[in-house]
């Protein structure tokens, strides 16, 4: 591995955080948490967003995905490469204060236009926490603590849902959705302050930063090919690839399936998904960290093994979820779809913050979302749309339900990748 303050396996590699590295990862997790409702409240707040600003579905579609992943999507790497090179710790806490400010003014929006550009800047601000955050923490927890650190720092977005939906939706019945943005938007800032405050660049981090020589604009260029020319890197991003075109069909598709399918009404659908999704992905993906945590002190190959074993528990758990018709056995298989799901993303942000070299941590894992976020992202509910409209178009609601067998087939691509990038050497020597 890249590991270059000790060899992995050492006592060093494997130190014990301390509880300030602790207390800092409690707030790097409220960081995504916020994260994750900021850009999400939109949806949630759609209905009340209409009544108020003329606006067709259409654009509204536009604005919940392709206005914000794009700009979101495009701007992650470069704000990382310049992360890399000054310090992780403040480009989070800027960004998170640049996007509370836009997450208040949101609620003065009156019109398309500025709500477009909300948009915009929102993904902008956004771009500065998920690849510097996934990258400091890299930094402070090493070897198998690692893992259970990125399983508690993904939780954070599933339990900001949880927490702060609820409020948001009792904001707005009380007052309206325009509360609701400055509500958040001072949140993040009382956040962005404890980041400035609490969290420190390792010590390694800071002396790398200090004594680096001033490198040209050509630098971002040069650091993505060399990202790309790590072992095992363009596999584990075709791996990710995969589990995302999953994710993201099944999170466009899967209230229609319901609605469709099943009969239940939008109200059912909310709360089922909210209640499966949010409970179960907590639990899953702290249980997930600890036990990978455990099970690489026996071998360091549980780093791949493990979202490989996930990802191909996704197939029958999807096949049980799309193909039953029984409300006891297709509940069981979102049940098991959201355990597996939630299990596989910080073991997959592990494992490729274990590949990447320390001083590009940041620029890696932004290259690694952009891969993720632009291509399976976009083919995922394409892909399901596209089967339904055309291929299956003669089954009428059933459509959706034929459509949405694609998701396990990938679940099982990204098994088999994942299976073979755990043969190499790199992965076994992690």
């Amino acid at each position: 591995m890249n590991e270059q303050a000790a060899a992995p396996g050492t006592a060093e590699a494997e130190k014990k955080p301390g509880a300030r590295a602790i207390i800092a990862l409690a707030i790097l997790s409220c960081t995504v948490g916020l994260n994750t409702v900021d850009r999400n409240m939109f949806g949630l707040l759609l209905p009340q967003i209409q009544q108020d600003i003329a606006i067709s579905d259409s654009a509204m579609g536009l604005l919940v995905g392709a206005v914000f992943m794009i700009v979101y999507s495009v701007s992650s790497l470069p704000i990382a490469w310049l992360a890399d090179r000054t310090g992780r710790r403040n480009v989070i806490a800027a960004g998170l204060g640049f996007w509370s400010i836009v997450t208040a003014l949101t609620g003065f929006a009156q019109n398309l236009a500025h709500l477009v550009m909300a948009r915009m800047a929102l993904g902008v601000g956004e771009a500065s926490n998920m690849a510097p955050t996934s990258a400091l923490i890299g930094d402070m927890f090493r070897g198998r603590y690692r893992v259970i650190a990125m399983s508690a720092f993904a939780a954070g977005g599933p339990l900001a849902i949880m927490i702060f939906f609820p409020i948001i939706g009792w904001v707005t019945a009380e007052h309206s959705w325009r509360a609701a943005y400055p509500l958040m938007g001072a949140v993040g800032i009382l956040v962005a302050v404890a980041t400035l405050l609490a969290v420190r660049e390792p010590e390694r981090e800071q002396s790398a930063i200090t004594t680096a020589p001033k490198e040209p604009a050509a630098g971002l260029l040069a650091a993505t090919i060399g990202i790309l020319r790590i072992p095992g890197f363009l596999m584990l991003a075709a791996a990710g690839t995969m589990v995302s075109i999953n994710l993201g069909a099944t999170l466009a598709w899967l209230p229609a399936f319901m609605q469709r399918v099943h009969g239940l009404d939008a109200a059912e659908t909310g709360l089922l998904l909210g209640a499966y999704k949010g409970g179960f992905g907590v639990a899953a993906t702290l249980a997930a960290g600890v036990l990978v945590t455990y099970l690489m002190r026996f071998d360091r190959r549980w780093l791949a093994w493990a979202p490989m074993l996930f990802a191909l528990g996704l197939v029958p758990a999807q096949l049980l979820l799309v193909w039953s018709d029984n409300p006891a056995l297709w509940q069981i298989g979102l049940a098991l779809d959201s355990i597996f799901m939630s299990a596989i993303a910080p073991c997959l942000f592990a494992l490729l913050l274990t590949l990447l070299d320390p001083s590009t941590r940041a620029t890696g894992a932004a290259l690694y979302l952009l891969i993720f976020n632009l291509v399976g992202q976009s083919l995922g509910p394409l892909l399901v749309g596209a089967l339904s409209d055309n291929v299956f178009a003669a089954a009428g609601d059933e459509a959706v339900r034929y459509s949405l067998l694609a998701a396990p087939l990938v679940a099982a691509l990204a098994g088999l990748l994942l299976f073979v990038l755990s043969t190499r050497r790199e992965t076994a020597s992690a």
